[in-house]
């Protein structure tokens, strides 16, 4: 078994008796990394044990990792390791590790140690990940909390500090990293901006160590006392701040509107329409909608569903496109441009009532999209400019 390797491998126990932990990781450059771990910590010290149940492992070199990733079937493992294998990955790329004490009377450390052991075993270890309900963080607190047995529940004493929404916690996250953030925002659809119960919040490793710093172990008589007896900061967050770039997806969208604006200009200089600039547009707008409908089909990862981006972000502008740059070119009447101008401000609407949040860069892209058509509309139906 797993955990008779560790316990010959493992250093001495560093606590003065036998005591559960949860460990925090903060969060890590990498993708997989932006949110932190979360892992359980064994200590025994008569026996020499001091182990970490791990429930973050997966294998990226396994056969079609990337596309299964996409797709949401990604399997995930539980593991046992030596707390002194456990911290060196942390600590080498500078992530402070913060150590919670459980206050867990014997039995329930018994009855969460074999829950453990038997998750460990090979034909349990691997489960489904899902984003936001069976990650590292989920799968560690549902555990614990459910070997608290004889009746006892858990009480917070404190409102959550985390924002509401689960998109609001997404955009916390992943700040630091623009282009991600702005990825994850346009692909994850309507149903991350509900308000959010405090477990849901919990997926973020952070939002479940501030909940379990201010929470209670009620027993089935009423009594109450602290989930957390003591908290320690086992390594310290060394890291550099992660390089600031210009080139963010606001920035990037601000120029497409603005270099829009510049060719609409330039073609009434000149009397001259450069279709090719609506092509380009198209795609881009075709391809983004035909990945997040894609997704909203096919993939079993969780909130990519429900996405009313797709009302912008159309797939249909592909099947458009050649249609309308004909007529363009023609100068037969723009009714296309009438489809794309009632898209855009559907797509508005939507994010005015609160069907969706969007990330601020698509409003410029919309906004791009729209003084597109409606010039095409003015040029052709009202003022009947002469360009070719």
């Amino acid at each position: 078994m797993i955990l008779f390797c560790c316990v010959l491998l493992v250093a001495p126990a560093r606590a003065d008796k036998e005591h559960f932990s949860v460990l925090t990781c903060s969060p890590g450059d990498e993708a997989y990394s932006l949110f932190g771990h979360t892992a359980l910590r064994y200590v025994n010290a008569g026996k020499g044990i001091d182990v970490v149940f791990n429930y973050g492992y997966f294998d990226f070199d396994s056969p079609d990792f990337m596309w299964r990733f996409i797709m949401g079937d990604t399997d995930y493992w539980v593991g046992a390791v030596p707390f002194d294998c456990f911290i060196p990955e942390y600590a080498e790329r500078g992530s402070e590790v913060a150590e919670q004490v459980l206050n867990l009377s014997p039995e329930q450390e018994a009855r969460l140690l074999n829950a453990l052991l038997k998750n460990t075993r090979r034909e349990n270890r691997v489960f489904r990940y899902n984003y936001f309900s069976s990650n590292c963080t989920t799968k560690a607190r549902d555990i614990l909390l459910g070997s608290l047995g004889d009746g006892c529940t858990i009480a917070y004493n404190a409102a959550p500090a985390s924002p509401s929404t689960l998109r609001g916690n997404l955009a916390l996250k992943t700040a630091a990293h623009p282009w991600y953030a702005f990825g994850v925002d346009v692909i994850l659809g309507s149903d991350i901006d509900r308000e959010a119960s405090r477990e849901e919040r919990q997926f973020v490793p952070s939002n479940l160590m501030s909940d379990f710093a201010n929470a209670s172990i009620v027993g089935k008589d009423g009594s109450r006392v602290p989930l957390v007896k003591a908290t320690n900061i086992i390594a310290r967050e060394n890291k550099p701040a992660p390089a600031k770039s210009n080139f963010t997806p606001f920035n990037a969208s601000l120029l497409l509107l603005i270099f829009t604006l510049v060719v609409m200009l330039c073609e009434l200089r000149k009397k001259k329409t450069y279709w090719g600039w609506d092509i380009l547009l198209m795609l881009m707008q075709g391809a983004a909608g035909c990945m997040i409908l894609f997704m909203w089909i096919f993939s079993q990862h969780p909130a990519v569903d429900a996405n009313y981006a797709i009302i912008l972000l159309n797939p249909l502008a592909l099947l458009l496109m050649p249609i309308m740059v004909y007529r363009i070119i023609r100068h037969k009447s723009p009714v296309l441009a009438w489809v794309q101008t009632a898209f855009v401000l559907l797509f508005f609407l939507s994010a005015v009532v609160g069907l969706q949040s969007y990330p601020a860069p698509l409003y410029f892209c919309a906004l791009a999209l729209l003084s597109r058509s409606l010039f095409h509309i003015y040029k052709e139906r009202i003022c009947e400019l002469n360009i070719v």
